[in-house]
């Protein structure tokens, strides 16, 4: 299992107190807790958040992962240096939903969205598999056929 170092919300008046380092979730347990204080905190908020994940000992080797997180759907997007794979939600879903990653707003195609179930999920093999998700992840799909 990978740590991982997760980037969220880096402003200096939340409850990460001044610096705002990144989070660092070493078990599945730690990642639950998390996603579950993302969620809860976009019951609050005009949009959901998007996480920033990587692999903590070297972020650069393995595929990023972003993950909007609301408080009852989400979206996962992992950029590999060969391939971006997303989830798939509704194919017929049409539009775009916002986010916001770290104060700026973010679209992504209302396919994409997925019961917060598939985020914690695909977030969790991610921890699982060391920072890197098998191709044939079943919740995982090739961004150009979503």
């Amino acid at each position: 299992m990978a740590t991982l170092k997760v980037w969220f919300d880096q402003e200096p008046d939340n409850d990460l107190g001044t610096g705002d380092p990144a989070v660092l979730v070493s078990t599945a347990e730690e990642l639950s807790v998390f996603i579950d204080r993302v969620s809860t905190l976009a019951t609050g908020q005009s949009c959901p958040s998007v996480i920033e994940v990587s692999v903590a000992d070297d972020p650069y080797a393995f595929p990023i992962v972003e993950a909007g997180i609301g408080a009852e759907r989400g979206f996962v997007r992992v950029n590999g240096a060969d391939a971006l794979r997303i989830t798939q939600g509704d194919p017929d879903a049409a539009g775009t939903v916002r986010y916001d990653l770290q104060g700026q707003e973010t679209l992504i195609s209302a396919k994409t969205e997925v019961p917060l179930a598939t985020v914690r999920t695909v977030l969790t093999a991610y921890l699982e598999h060391d920072g890197v998700i098998p191709d044939d992840f079943p919740d995982l799909h090739p961004a150009d056929a979503v």
